[in-house]
């Protein structure tokens, strides 16, 4: 018993780490509670101090939510960052040197 109990914990711990998409649907469910409370208080009356406080604090929410999970913003900081020419000296990447027919265009 104890074997299988080994293998299945060894055979557990190579599976990848989701946690980080809990924690996201965590946020989005957080983000989407705030915005519901805001959006019942506006049909109240959207001058009152409630409303208010509610709407900062779902813009707040929102914000963080797209600076710490808007996936696409990163890779595009990630790219801008990226030097081609350290890439190929790493071998990443490979040089193609132009055909005549690219010439051509030139």
């Amino acid at each position: 018993m104890s074997m299988t109990a080994l293998a299945l914990a060894t055979a557990l711990s190579g599976l990848p780490d989701i946690a980080w998409e809990r924690e996201r649907g965590e946020d989005a469910h957080q983000l989407m509670l705030c915005q519901i409370h805001r959006d019942e208080l506006m049909q109240d009356g959207a001058k009152n101090d409630a409303y208010q406080r509610a709407k900062a604090v779902c813009d707040l929410l929102g914000r963080e939510y797209r600076n710490k999970w808007d996936f696409d913003a990163q890779e595009a900081l990630a790219a801008s960052a990226v030097d081609l020419d350290e890439l190929i000296r790493r071998g990443d990447l490979i040089e193609v040197p132009p055909t005549r027919r690219d010439r051509a265009f030139e």
